[in-house]
């Protein structure tokens, strides 16, 4: 197991069982982002908080790749063009350190739904997801 800095070319991104790595350029919000609720009272020396609900919305983006399973439109799209349900897919987002992902490499994953999936007119996609289940998305390791 490599340790140290890494780079985004070993980032791999798994939607609906298809790697759509190649057609990722951008994923942001990976994470649990909680809320703070204030509850500083008047005898406080200082502020002091306790944490809510995470919220763990992503959004990727990339350029309009329409490649048989693996492409991020072929993807997205047809999920999209589906008429709407609660379906949920996982999302796996692996970070390999200074090489592809191996074992014991940071991965985080969960179930998502695709709210929204939008192509600009600069040939790219973004597409937005959001938690489909009560069941946070959670850190571990690449198996």
């Amino acid at each position: 197991m490599a340790t140290g800095k890494t780079s985004a070319r070993y980032i791999r991104v798994s939607f609906n069982s298809q790697d759509i790595s190649a057609s990722v350029s951008d994923i942001s919000g990976v994470g649990l982002d909680y809320e703070q609720q204030d509850v500083t009272a008047y005898s406080d020396g200082v502020k002091n908080f306790t944490l809510g609900h995470p919220s763990a919305e992503i959004d990727i983006s990339g350029p309009l790749n329409n490649t048989a399973t693996t492409g991020g439109h072929t993807v997205f799209s047809a999920i999209a063009n589906a008429p709407y349900t609660s379906d949920s897919y996982t999302l796996t987002v692996q970070f390999g350190i200074r090489a592809a992902p191996t074992g014991t490499d940071p991965e985080f994953e969960g179930a998502y739904q695709l709210q929204s999936y939008i192509v600009n007119g600069d040939a790219t996609y973004t597409a937005h997801l959001v938690p489909a289940t009560a069941t946070a998305p959670a850190w571990g390791t690449v198996a």
